[in-house]
């Protein structure tokens, strides 16, 4: 039997850190938000909707452009989640089986600060190294159990998780 566990941790970051959290929770609100209209656009000119493997295409192509340059500060890796996680909401909300489907929503600023790594990260005692942060110290409250698969960085109030 497989068994699923999260752990909750609190980073012990600096400036420097937490501009660089802010920038990659915002780049990924913006594929998100980006991606979103334009699906949405797409479904009411009733054309047919960008998937995962178009929104990445375009994701690479608007990574090299001029305008939106500022994505590739973000690791490519954290971007290309958010478009699972946007391709997951819409099928859910197409999802028959579902009683309460819906389309997915905008990301807000202050409520939706968190990305997610799904490789790429070490965790030794008490720090984790994030690709394109480094080594950020945490607050090791309880051991790990386990092998982790995935990390997700989250802010919650004055402090990222």
């Amino acid at each position: 039997m497989k068994i699923v566990k999260a752990f909750k941790y609190r980073l012990k970051t600096d400036s420097k850190t937490e501009e660089k959290l802010n920038s990659y929770s915002g780049s990924t609100r913006f594929v998100w938000n980006k991606f979103l209209s334009l699906n949405l656009d797409r479904l009411n000119s009733k054309t047919k909707m960008l998937w995962y493997n178009e929104m990445s295409f375009w994701l690479t192509l608007w990574k090299s452009s001029e305008e939106y340059s500022f994505l590739n500060d973000c690791p490519s890796q954290v971007l290309q989640q958010k478009l699972k996680d946007l391709e997951k909401a819409f099928k859910d909300g197409f999802n028959k089986k579902q009683p309460l489907k819906r389309l997915p929503k905008w990301r807000k600023k202050g409520i939706h600060n968190s990305f997610r790594y799904p490789q790429g990260f070490k965790i030794s005692d008490n720090r984790i190294f994030l690709p394109k942060i480094g080594w950020v110290n945490f607050f090791n409250s309880r051991e790990i159990v386990g092998i982790a698969k995935n990390v997700t960085v989250t802010k919650n109030g004055d402090h990222w998780y």
